[in-house]
């Protein structure tokens, strides 16, 4: 099995050398990422820029290690068209620190950079550790062990594979960990403005929302790991909204009769 390892956070991350570590000890690990963070970039890449791409002493060497100048889907497509060896069976992007849930998803390159390989119906999986702040210690004891399971899983032909696994783990000990549930991704988010102290500027803050103050409902990712729960939401895309289409038609009929009146007789 051959796994293609990315991140948002950098190459520089402890998060994606606890990942490809564990996914080491499922398949033959290529790690490719960013030379530094792309946080909150989403699904962006540098159509107006060359990229910069450097080989990497990594900690293992059971693994071979990119740095890119560029951002997580860059770093997806270049690792999936250019860098990996033959056909790659599964991504990875991760660990992030911080949670990926609700809408604030689509800012995240951890898992945008995931679409690169539901593009090409290759199984996806992308790993958060919900970490409240960057002072907070990371544990990975848990997410690395949940990480492999389902890259097994994927590797046996056990695991649906058709969607993008949005997993976020609980930055907490394996003991106090409440279960594992399949979520829906909450209509909120987690990122907001926030002024900053002693200026006049602004800047995004993020945490963990508490459920009471959002009024998030059961079932949903941020709900999940506020219980304590391993949250694991299959993310699709498809954003057409389906429902709106009938009524649309009918008024796009009345547009489509009003432009043939004015159009000009082909015929004169």
């Amino acid at each position: 099995m051959k796994i293609l390892v990315t991140n948002d956070d950098g190459i520089d991350s402890p998060g994606i050398w606890a990942l490809a570590e564990a996914m080491s000890r499922v398949g033959e690990t290529l790690i490719v990422a960013p030379d530094k963070e792309q946080s909150g970039v989403g699904t962006s890449v540098s159509l107006h820029s060359g990229m910069s791409v450097v080989e990497v002493s990594p900690p293992s060497q059971e693994v071979r290690a990119y740095a890119i100048g560029g951002t997580p889907s860059d770093c997806a497509i270049l690792g999936l068209r250019r860098l990996a060896q033959g056909h790659t069976d599964l991504i990875a992007s991760g660990i992030n620190l911080g949670p990926n849930v609700g809408s604030d998803i689509l800012y995240s390159g951890t898992v945008m950079a995931t679409l690169q390989g539901y593009f090409r119906k290759i199984p996806s999986i992308a790993l958060s550790l919900a970490t409240q702040s960057r002072e907070e210690e990371p544990r990975f004891d848990v997410i690395t062990k949940v990480a492999e399971y389902l890259a097994l899983s994927v590797k046996s032909g056990k695991m649906p594979t058709g969607a993008i696994l949005n997993t976020n783990v609980p930055n907490i000990p394996l003991e106090q960990i409440k279960g594992v549930v399949i979520t829906r991704t909450a209509s909120n988010g987690y990122v907001k403005l926030a002024e900053v102290q002693g200026s006049s500027s602004l800047s995004y803050s993020r945490g963990i929302h508490k459920v009471a103050e959002l009024g998030i409902e059961e079932g949903t990712d941020i709900w999940a790991i506020n219980m304590g729960l391993i949250s694991i939401t299959p993310l699709r895309l498809d954003v057409t909204d389906h429902n709106l289409i009938p009524t649309l038609t009918e008024h796009i009929l009345a547009l489509e009769s009003d432009l043939l009146k004015t159009a000009p007789d082909s015929t004169e």
